[in-house]
């Protein structure tokens, strides 16, 4: 007998999950938005060539399957991958300046990619329908799933190298620690010939010289002073729908993205405007899909570097524990800059790790932003809860609605809230249909029944955005 396990509502909602919605087909997603020029070598035309996917979107999968199930999947075995060369993925980081010499992250993951169809990467999303696809659709599809097979390799021995202005710093490289159990590394490496803190961000590039994949990336020198924007991407950067998972999916793997709008001209103002402006962006989408984001990332937003989840994560609650890793990673790197923090009601681990690296740093977070989707997009009913922002100033954070909201703000100062936007933080759970009194006469059995949801088979559990 099939067995299910009930949940309230609030557990659900106000929670890391993200149930199954009975719906049609999505609507097609609106004209990708312009790419604007960038105005400085910040954010300049490199987009490095990183790549590997093993993983979906955390945001709208629901049952993502461990390592070993896409193995099967997709019938790779050891023999398999005995065949198939060693690649490397090098996430976007960053550098800090300690007198001497500049600490470069080398973040990443060693992998290998066997040959899989597209089909049969498509066969690992139940929820993905790819009927009646257009040719763009179809390319956009095979591109963004071609990495999905990737197998990490643990214990990868590794070389990393630096370029500054195209000549090797590293005299033929330097002798990284080994990956983990998972594949992936992650480690600060003192490295000479970078010249010194010139107050502004510089760009350097890196690699990995003892794999047959990608394995190049890039660094920033990131000034010890100055102004640093953490931003989230889904449905802060980009359109993706992540409370609304089959259309999130659909989003994700086969439309053309959206740029939220006002967004791409917002961070070229604050690019100019800011001092020493440096951009981190930070998602809790899995490691594996590092390509696709960098390549929207960068052909749309200054450049700057880039925090993905850990492949390791299957519960909920370390969804939270990487958020809050990250931040504490930027924060005690550099001590003596200024956070802006940016994200969108729709993620719960953001509502919950913001208050609480403002609480453990007061004076370095300089303003929090939070988009609230629920305001400006009527297909977000889930509520928030905003129960984590009871200590803070109220003059520090700000729920918006549109880039233009943030537009005129005097950041370097000190100013975090546009007065002329109504603010209604309640510090509990707010938005969704709690705003419109739906709930005031109708019963958590029907609400549910009103949204056409259904839990199927136990735990339903949605890892990105949340």
């Amino acid at each position: 007998m099939l067995k299910f396990q009930t949940y309230s509502l609030w557990s659900i909602l106000g929670g890391l999950s993200v149930l199954v919605f009975i719906q049609a087909s999505p609507a097609p997603a609106p004209a990708p938005a312009p790419v604007p020029q960038v105005v400085s070598s910040l954010s300049s035309a490199f987009v490095s060539a990183t790549g590997a996917a093993a993983s979906a979107l955390p945001t709208v999968i629901l049952d993502w399957p461990s390592l070993s199930d896409i193995e099967k999947k997709l019938g790779v075995n050891n023999s398999d991958l005995q065949n198939v060369s060693n690649s490397g993925l090098l996430i976007p980081s960053y550098a800090n300046f300690t007198g001497q010499n500049w600490n470069v992250r080398f973040y990443g993951l060693a992998y290998k990619l066997p040959n899989v169809n597209t089909s049969d990467l498509v066969s690992l999303f139940n929820a993905l329908s790819t009927n009646d696809l257009n040719s763009t659709q179809q390319a956009l599809l095979q591109n963004r799933t071609q990495d999905l097979a990737s197998i990490p390799i643990p214990k990868a021995n590794l070389t990393g190298i630096v370029l500054a202005n195209g000549t090797d710093v590293t005299n033929g490289g330097i002798g990284l620690t080994t990956s983990d159990d998972f594949g992936e590394i992650d480690q600060f490496v003192p490295v000479s010939g970078l010249g010194g803190d010139t107050g502004k961000v510089q760009v350097v590039q890196t690699g990995l010289i003892d794999v047959t994949g990608p394995g190049n990336g890039t660094a920033l020198l990131v000034p010890d002073q100055g102004i640093s924007i953490v931003s989230d991407i889904d449905d802060v950067l980009r359109i993706t729908k992540v409370y609304v998972p089959n259309q999130g999916l659909f989003n994700s793997f086969v439309q053309p993205y959206v740029n939220v709008a006002g967004f791409p001209e917002l961070f070229n103002t604050w690019l100019t405007s800011l001092p020493g402006v440096a951009f981190h962006y930070d998602t809790t989408t899995p490691v594996e899909l590092t390509r696709t984001y960098v390549e929207y990332l960068f052909s749309n937003y200054p450049i700057g570097s880039l925090e993905m989840r850990p492949i390791n994560i299957s519960q909920p609650s370390e969804v939270l524990d990487a958020r809050q890793n990250s931040l504490l990673k930027l924060f005690q790197t550099f001590p003596q800059r200024k956070f802006v923090l940016i994200g969108d009601t729709s993620s719960s681990t953001l509502l919950s790790a913001y208050p609480q690296i403002a609480t453990q740093y007061p004076q370095q977070v300089q303003c929090i932003f939070i988009r609230n989707t629920s305001s400006t997009d009527p297909d977000d009913k889930i509520p928030y809860d905003t129960k984590s922002f009871q200590n803070l100033s109220s003059n520090q954070y700000f729920f918006y609605r549109t880039a233009e909201d943030l537009m005129n703000l005097d950041i370097a100062n000190g100013q975090c809230v546009n007065s002329s936007i109504p603010q209604n933080v309640t510090f509990g759970e707010q938005g969704g249909i709690l705003d419109n009194g739906a709930a005031s006469f109708m019963g958590r059995n029907q609400l549910l029944g009103w949204w056409g949801l259904t839990i199927v088979l136990g735990v339903v559990i949605g890892m990105v955005g949340v």
